[in-house]
């Protein structure tokens, strides 16, 4: 008889991720490419150049993927359903009437709810990255671990050379010399489930699956709080330079 503590994590890696998780993966992509300047302006100009932004910020990590297997790079299109779902977000985002979307968004608990979420996204597209690369190179651990990050964070990756065919690409921004701290720990995921893919780690895949996704909120979610309450302070400070609750 399986232990309380196995029947969580077995269960917590049969979770399906849509269309809750989906859609929270969907809105702190979107968000994040709305806050980049001049965004909201590219939108009303040109929908079609934001739509295939935000689609590239939403499943570039499973076009990296593809490229790198020499796979068809547009095959998430024929996911009518998250394609769907991924342009509804977009579009409620940039255009929903008075802004509630983003007016919502901005409640510290509902930017922490949603980056937990998505962060349970990141660990269930390593670990079908890491199994889907293994498919094609058994237990080739280089392009395992090559896929499972790419999936895992290609959507920061990809979008570098979107940024280059706009002339926004800028050295210092670039994920391959100075790589963001959700591209390390993606990495490292990455690593650790190969490795544990390869029978090299004693250790069940469901009980990494939450241990792993466990260690992505922790420490996540201190950086989403420290970011709110600086944009908070930010906010509050009045015309006089003093913050509107001081009296």
């Amino acid at each position: 008889m399986d232990s309380p503590w196995d029947e969580l994590t077995l269960a917590f890696s049969r979770t399906s991720m849509f269309p809750f998780f989906d859609i929270a993966h969907y809105l702190v992509s979107v968000m994040a490419l709305k806050r980049q300047p001049g965004a909201v302006a590219v939108a009303r100009k040109n929908p079609l150049s934001s739509w295939f932004t935000a689609m590239l910020h939403c499943f570039g990590g499973g076009i990296l993927s593809c490229v790198l297997l020499a796979e068809p790079p547009l095959r998430f299109l024929a996911n009518n359903t998250n394609i769907l779902l991924a342009s509804s977000i977009w579009y409620i985002t940039f255009f929903c009437p008075c802004d509630l979307v983003s007016q919502g968004y901005s409640f510290l608990p509902v930017q922490l709810l949603a980056a937990g979420m998505k962060e349970v996204t990141r660990t269930w597209k390593i670990v079908g990255g890491v199994t889907h690369a293994n498919n094609y190179y058994k237990n080739g651990w280089i392009v395992m671990i090559a896929v499972g990050w790419a999936r895992g964070a290609g959507g920061s990756i990809i979008t570098n050379f979107e940024q280059l065919v706009k002339g926004g690409w800028k050295p210092e921004a670039n994920e391959w010399l100075k790589m963001s701290y959700p591209a390390k720990v993606t990495l490292l995921g990455s690593v650790i489930f190969t490795f544990q893919h390869a029978k090299h780690l004693a250790v069940s895949r469901h009980n990494l699956m939450f241990l792993y996704t466990m260690f992505l909120v922790a420490t996540k979610e201190p950086r989403i709080y420290d970011g709110g309450r600086m944009v908070s302070s930010i906010n509050g400070v009045g015309k006089t330079g003093e913050p509107h609750g001081k009296e």
